[in-house]
């Protein structure tokens, strides 16, 4: 069988155009800085148990009682359920008004949007798939 490079150029093509698409959605290491991931008291205003990732939404008051209102995302929740906390239990945890720790990698841009690694409640309890460590 002959390959001909009137082929090659169309797959090469549709492959590069794929992997693009890809790694767009899998930008968390450009969106976010991971290195240097910072910790923040917070009351939950809003948690989506949804796929590709969950995401949960919250406010932080800063030393001048300021509220800036923060969002993150986390591993899909396959991960979380697997831990096992499953949407009932998880959207039980993090109901609206609930005082969470949060730790996450921030954005590179500064706004106030994450990528969350942790979830501690005021009683300590973690949340999430990092409860058992």
């Amino acid at each position: 069988m002959k390959f001909s490079t009137a082929l090659a150029a169309p797959l090469l093509g549709a492959l590069l155009a794929f992997s693009t698409v890809a790694m767009a959605h899998h930008g968390t290491f450009v969106s976010y800085d991971s290195a240097h991931k910072i910790t923040l008291k917070a009351t939950m205003t809003e948690f989506r148990f949804t796929n590709p990732h969950i995401q949960f939404f919250f406010d932080v008051t800063d030393d001048k009682g300021n509220v800036v209102h923060w969002s993150a995302e986390g591993p899909d929740p396959a991960v979380w359920v697997a831990a096992g906390w499953g949407r009932k239990r998880s959207m039980a945890a993090l109901a609206p008004g609930t005082k969470i720790t949060v730790t996450l990698g921030p954005a590179r841009n500064g706004k106030p949007v994450g990528s969350g690694t942790r979830i501690v409640l005021e009683n300590g309890d973690v949340v999430g798939p990092q409860a058992g460590e």
